[in-house]
């Protein structure tokens, strides 16, 4: 169970980390509590899923199989929590929730 909270705290902490960097278009001046709230929502909605999918017997802890399922699950979540004006935005913060959970994946295992 310890290594499913963990893994849906990562999970948060790249959708999330993605999605504050996304909205504010990497402009760290501009960032506010608002920015940061919506954020969590949809770093919450990516860890519960991800965490919920972990129960199933075909999941998988691969490196780029995790790193895929982020991506699409935190462009989902942003969907949902904060409707783009273009879907590029959705897609944008799912690749960038990916290439972090690549990033932090390599990282972590050194």
């Amino acid at each position: 169970m310890n290594t499913k909270l963990t893994l849906a705290g990562r999970k948060f902490s790249e959708a999330w980390t993605s999605c504050l960097l996304m909205m504010v278009q990497g402009d760290l001046t501009v960032i506010s509590l608002k920015h940061a709230i919506t954020a969590g929502k949809t770093g919450l909605l990516t860890a519960m899923a991800v965490l919920l999918l972990s129960y199933s017997k075909y999941f998988s802890y691969s490196t780029y199989t995790l790193a895929w399922l982020t991506g699409v699950l935190t462009m989902l979540a942003d969907m949902l929590i904060h409707p783009p004006h273009f879907i590029g935005e959705a897609v944008l913060t799912g690749v960038g929730a990916g290439v972090l959970a690549i990033l932090l994946d390599k990282l972590l295992k050194k």
